[in-house]
């Protein structure tokens, strides 16, 4: 297997074998010119692999910082977007949430697995969780809504701390409002005795 070394040495014109001091440069300007000449690089992706492998702690390589390399070094399997930064495989609720960072949507941008539905799982499990503890206290207002969350049908323990907490939360909106005899709320009720006036209401005589 061919090395970097080996790689590098074949390679002439290489911009950080030339003048190497901005590839370790504190400047951030320095810093961020050398990753975008690391981007048109036809050695960026073996370079990327050998300081991720390598654990590499200071540096540019592969057009990726020592601070973007770091994330990777769990062993967690990545690759490189389309302009050539180290990005998590999608798929996971790490993948979900590495998306916003870089702007995009999941679902939308996910090029090699479905972030959604990963983030979905993750999110039933926590609401699962936390369903078991609000049963562990006997059920509550908050167990019931996330069965309806979840759904799926409340447990009777939820149902009655919910008519605990909320004893009208079942009751249909108007239910008991007086309605007049004529139909209409509102409606003008003619008194016996009453004359009209001159817009038609009625007048106490």
């Amino acid at each position: 297997m061919t090395s970097l070394h080996d790689l590098t040495a074949r390679t002439a014109g290489l911009p950080c074998r030339l003048d190497p001091d901005a590839w370790y440069s504190d400047n951030s300007r320095e810093r961020d010119a050398a990753v975008r000449l690391c981007r048109t690089c036809p050695l960026q992706q073996a370079c990327a692999e050998y300081a991720v492998a390598e654990r590499e702690p200071y540096g540019v390589w592969g057009g990726n910082t020592a601070a973007e390399r770091r994330a990777f070094w769990t062993g967690a399997p990545w690759r490189f977007d389309a302009v050539g930064r180290l990005r998590l495989l999608c798929g996971s609720e790490r993948a979900y949430r590495a998306h916003f960072g870089y702007r995009e949507q999941p679902g939308v941008d996910c090029v090699d697995g479905d972030c959604v539905a990963a983030h979905e799982v993750v999110v039933e499990e926590q609401r699962r969780k936390r369903l078991a503890e609000e049963h562990a206290k006997g059920g509550s207002s908050a167990g019931y809504f996330l069965h309806r969350r979840l759904g799926e049908p409340t447990c009777e323990m939820c149902r009655a701390a919910r008519r605990v907490q909320s004893p009208h939360a079942g009751a249909v909106r108007g239910r008991g409002r007086p309605r007049s005899g004529l139909g209409s709320p509102g409606a003008a009720v003619t008194l016996r005795g009453a004359q009209t006036g001159t817009h038609g209401l009625a007048v106490a005589s």
